[in-house]
């Protein structure tokens, strides 16, 4: 979808793009926006919803003022720690071109085998201190390596050669908020994200709280049996301030965003309401985790699809009994 079509600031259609053409559909009773948290937003400002000064700049007529579409953007952050180990693990098998094949092979032939695991094999909730009311960590646990990959990317064909393993921490209730906007009216330009990350003090203190954590796990008698170096960021970053600093140059998104069409009673801040219409228009809903009004505290993927139901349930006319 490229954008909505309106009758006035009633959703009455959408374009998008098939084979290189510019098609439109009509729509009989609603359209429904479930783009996620990034391209959600994106769809509304290029159809003219959002703040004007920005829809202006970039010569689209605004239908709608919606200052929040883009802002209170959220995520979870992830800070990894790599370790060389003692014992082999799945870099052993993955490294070399046998490996992979077998592997490969395994997977394509009976959707079985190391490809056909999830990427991280364990984890949980933790407290970063034993005063904290209620777990404020998530800790991942992935059995290979790969201190060579780009930021944010885990390349599971492309591990360390030397056996290895990956344990990380994320924050499960940020307090920071960034925002998102197009930067093109053209809809297959990439928007400009800001997350801002850790601008909240609290946020890096809990990050701060997670890598003491994953080093006093690492010291635990069966981890420290198996641990043979932490390779990055290395045990010569211990002060507060350089353990914070490593933070901020390390940590990477899990792929989390949420609230950027936030659900709420104020317009102002808000951009849907709680039965998802999308604020001063008609017969529009976003449905995705665009509409959280803060995130949830741990992966979104089963809070994504509640709201999918209840939204059903809504768009259905169904009554709660």
């Amino acid at each position: 979808m490229t954008r909505i079509l309106f009758n006035n600031r009633s959703a009455a259609g959408v374009e998008f793009m098939q084979g290189g053409q510019r098609r439109r559909v009509k729509a009989r009773r609603e359209v429904i926006v479930s783009a996620g948290a990034v391209n959600s937003p994106q769809i509304l400002q290029l159809s003219g919803i959002g703040e004007p000064a920005l829809l202006k700049n970039h010569g689209i007529e605004p239908v709608v003022e919606l200052p929040g579409v883009g802002h209170n953007l959220q995520d979870h952050l992830d800070c990894c720690y790599h370790y060389r180990s003692r014992l082999p693990t799945l870099n052993n098998r993955l490294y070399p071109w046998w490996g992979k094949l077998a592997a490969g092979m395994q997977y394509l032939l009976f959707r079985k085998g190391m490809l056909s695991l999830s990427v991280n094999q364990a984890g949980g909730f933790l407290k970063g201190h034993p005063s904290r009311p209620r777990p404020n960590l998530q800790t991942y646990f992935n059995p290979m390596s790969y201190t060579a990959a780009p930021p944010g990317k885990r390349p599971l064909m492309q591990p360390d050669r030397y056996p290895g393993f990956v344990n990380s921490i994320g924050q499960l209730r940020p307090l920071s908020r960034g925002h998102l906007r197009i930067d093109s009216a053209d809809p297959f330009a990439p928007v400009k994200i800001f997350p801002n990350y850790l601008s909240q003090e609290e946020d890096v203190m809990q990050m701060l709280e997670g890598v003491r954590l994953l080093r006093r796990l690492a010291s635990s008698p069966e981890l420290a049996a198996i641990i043979e170096q932490e390779v990055t960021p290395g045990i010569e970053v211990r002060s507060e301030a350089d353990l914070i600093a490593d933070i901020r140059a390390r940590s990477t998104t899990v792929f989390h965003p949420t609230s950027s069409c936030m659900m709420g009673p104020d317009r102002k801040i808000a951009v849907v309401d709680n039965q998802c219409h999308v604020y001063g228009t008609r017969q529009l809903r976003v449905v995705d985790a665009s509409v959280f009004p803060t995130i949830v505290s741990g992966n979104t993927n089963a809070a994504v699809m509640m709201v999918a139901e209840k939204a059903a349930d809504l768009i259905l006319g169904k009554r709660e009994h």
